[in-house]
């Protein structure tokens, strides 16, 4: 993020040049000056979600302290605008145990999904509420529902006024509920046979259409992934198939159709071993390992895919651990030697990839993670301690550490123009969660990620070469004399333009206010200039 010229830079004697540079380095400061917005955290299981409307702000949703006189939570749906300020605030009631799950919007509606954590066996209880909010009309609605027992919510998508619910029931068939927001009507779709389990979906509202991605089982083994385009009504539009290859599959991926209205499909191809699994539950792992990334494109004549290995990237090695770098280069020494050794594959575990467009490219960008763990040893003496003591070793998981992100640079055939990756030191999470982000600013790439109240970040040309070493910019604080004792869950995503919104939550003190302690969860508005 670019600082505002200093006026110590300049020769400061004409006062006519004084006024000039005053101007100018109050404009600058305005363009990238960031704004934040607090909620009070009460409570640590507290949910506090934001719903972007792109350069329009956004939708803050949070559970409060307070409660009805009919003992219902109250939760604040509060309008943002694009400078973070409340335009307009509401409380709707929600049960007490009720927790977000998930949420999407389009031009018109914004819908919130809210699941119940309560007493499944009661006959009275409810599955699941949803809150939409009309952003044209500035209305609310709410309706709830039960799903068949044993379901699994995988997610929520919004396209042309209809919300689209996913989930796995115990069987192991995917269903599908398409629910018109502006009727009330719902519509229910099971895609095929019990083979198939529903996985990742995805709204396109310029398309008119969602498209979901299914496993397809054959005697309990997973043998094909199936992409199936729906109309908002319902009705499947078109289906096309990715076959397996040996002791591979397709993981975790990202949609898009290009100029010609043809799917495109970028995903990571995971190893796979072949044996049966019980489809009752199935959901995404991410303990699988990705050994490259499949490039794929249907449309109603032809379907063409590429396959790319991390192990034939020349550039892919700088993405790795030292302990993986140090067993390539041992193995290519052997190799040097005439020894037997064959140069093994490069395998990452992945979270959730991202796609963005950059000029004539498409860029598939993904974070690899990495599980940590420590031994202890102990000593038993018995349950009385008469006998002599004998140790035992058992596993202590720490955390994962996202290490490395890596950068993808397709053409519109599919062809790997570039690679690239970025180094963040991150701290050890036991939870999963993106913590990165990328933007295309002007003509440049930029991958950005937080910590600790500050902001790194880097930038790439259209040929994937660096335009600076990794940067560091503080965040700015409401307060002059805020201090970040501690730090929760940050995270960046891509807001509008070439501004992304920072949120997570923190821990302030600030010895010069009444409270000198606060827990906030934060939003935070940044601009790359």
């Amino acid at each position: 993020m670019a600082n505002p010229p200093k006026l110590t830079d300049f020769n400061l004697k004409n006062p006519f040049l004084i006024a000039l540079l005053l101007i100018i380095n109050w404009a600058s400061a305005q363009q990238v000056e960031p704004v934040r917005y607090e909620v009070s955290r009460w409570n640590k299981e507290q949910g506090c979600h934001f719903q972007s409307f792109g350069e329009k702000g956004g939708l803050m949703v949070y559970e409060t302290e307070k409660t009805d006189k009919d003992k219902s939570r109250l939760w604040n749906f509060a309008c943002l605008d694009s400078s973070l300020y409340e335009t307009r605030s509401d409380l709707i009631p929600l049960p007490d145990k009720i927790k977000y799950f998930d949420s999407d919007c389009d031009e018109h509606h914004a819908t919130f999904l809210f699941v119940n954590e309560s007493n499944k066996k009661a006959a009275d209880s409810l599955d699941f509420i949803v809150v939409s909010f009309n952003r044209v009309e500035k209305t609310y609605q709410t309706f709830w529902d039960k799903w068949p027992e044993k379901s699994v919510p995988l997610s929520v998508k919004v396209a042309d006024g209809t919300m689209l619910l996913a989930l796995n029931n115990k069987s192991g068939n995917g269903s599908l509920y398409f629910y018109d927001l502006t009727n009330n009507s719902c519509r229910s779709v099971t895609p095929s046979s019990s083979s198939y389990v529903l996985f990742q979906t995805e709204a396109f509202p310029k398309e008119h259409c969602f498209v979901v991605a299914a496993k397809e089982f054959e005697d309990k083994r997973f043998v094909s992934t199936a992409f199936l385009v729906y109309s908002p009504a319902g009705n499947l539009l078109c289906g096309y198939r990715y076959e397996n290859i040996p002791n591979a599959a397709l993981g975790r991926m990202v949609f898009r159709f290009d100029e010609n209205k043809s799917l495109v499909v970028i995903g990571t191809l995971e190893r796979e071993t072949g044996r049966k699994v019980n489809l009752e539950g199935v959901t995404e792992n991410f303990d699988k390992e990705s050994v490259g990334v499949v490039w794929m494109k249907f449309d109603g004549a032809t379907a063409g895919n590429k396959v790319y290995l991390f192990k034939d990237m020349p550039e892919i090695e700088h993405a790795l651990t030292a302990s993986d770098r140090v067993r390539l280069r041992e193995e290519k020494l052997r190799l040097s030697k005439n020894q037997n050794a064959t140069k093994g594959e490069i395998a990452f575990q992945f979270w959730t990839p991202r796609l963005t467009d950059f000029g004539d490219l498409t860029v598939f960008s993904v974070e690899a993670f990495m599980p940590y763990y420590h031994t202890e040893t102990r000593m038993n003496y018995g349950y009385y301690g008469y006998y002599g003591g004998y140790p035992y070793t058992y596993t202590v998981f720490d955390g994962y550490d996202f290490f490395s992100e890596i950068l993808l640079a397709f053409d519109r055939e599919g062809n790997l123009r570039w690679q690239q990756s970025v180094k963040f030191e991150n701290e050890l999470t036991y939870d999963l969660f993106p913590h990165a982000s990328e933007g295309v600013c002007y003509d440049e790439l930029v991958v950005a990620s937080p910590y600790h109240n500050k902001l790194r970040y880097t930038a790439f040309d259209a040929n994937g070469q660096p335009l600076m070493n990794l940067q560091e910019e503080k965040l700015a604080p409401i307060y002059g004399a805020d201090y970040v004792e501690d730090e929760y869950f940050a995270q960046l995503a891509k807001w509008y333009g070439t501004r992304f919104l920072i949120f997570g939550s923190q821990i302030i003190q600030n010895g010069s206010q009444p409270k000198p302690t606060r827990t906030v969860f934060y939003l935070q508005k940044v601009q790359y200039d």
